[in-house]
């Protein structure tokens, strides 16, 4: 990477000392070349995409929370007794008590049509498109219900008596 770090960084100062002596038209050329050798150095020194405040490790960090740890409300949904028709799977007693008290408590704040979206693609892991097939609505409703529960979940891990983690 140093080498080619040290091969842009020469290639530079190359266009640089060229553009002085260059013609309008090669001028121009040139100047494109250098924006653009300038804009891969910073990407190389700095390791991110050059003008962004933040890497692409933070970007949008906080739409990929989930409330839940999937694992945890997977287990879950194996310990209840909720059987769906496209499941073979056996119930599990895979989780505390504790830890289900936790969860029935923040699903508690989710209406029945929500609870239901919620719990067939966090739970069982289905698609926005299989639960709309399933229950015959639009992908983008199953969309704004999930993303309505998040939003009620998130508010509840904060007011109730429980502490969940993720």
């Amino acid at each position: 990477m140093e080498k080619l770090l040290s091969s842009y960084k020469e290639n530079l100062s190359k266009a640089k000392r060229m553009i002085e002596k260059a013609s309008d038209r090669d001028k121009s050329l040139l100047n494109g070349m250098i924006r653009d050798l300038q804009y891969a150095i910073e990407w190389m020194e700095t390791g991110r995409q050059p003008m962004n405040k933040r890497g692409v490790e933070r970007l949008a960090a906080y739409q990929r929370e989930r409330p839940f740890d999937p694992l945890l409300m997977q287990r879950f949904f194996r310990s209840q007794g909720e059987t769906y028709p496209w499941e073979d799977a056996e119930n599990e007693s895979v989780i505390s008590s504790a830890e289900q008290e936790m969860i029935e408590d923040a699903l508690s704040v989710l209406t029945a049509k929500e609870k239901e979206v919620y719990l067939m693609s966090r739970g069982h892991c289905l698609s926005y498109s299989q639960i709309a097939n399933y229950l015959c609505i639009s992908s983008s409703s199953v969309q704004t219900m999930i993303e309505r529960a998040e939003k009620k979940i998130s508010k509840r891990r904060f007011g109730s008596l429980f502490c969940l983690s993720s």
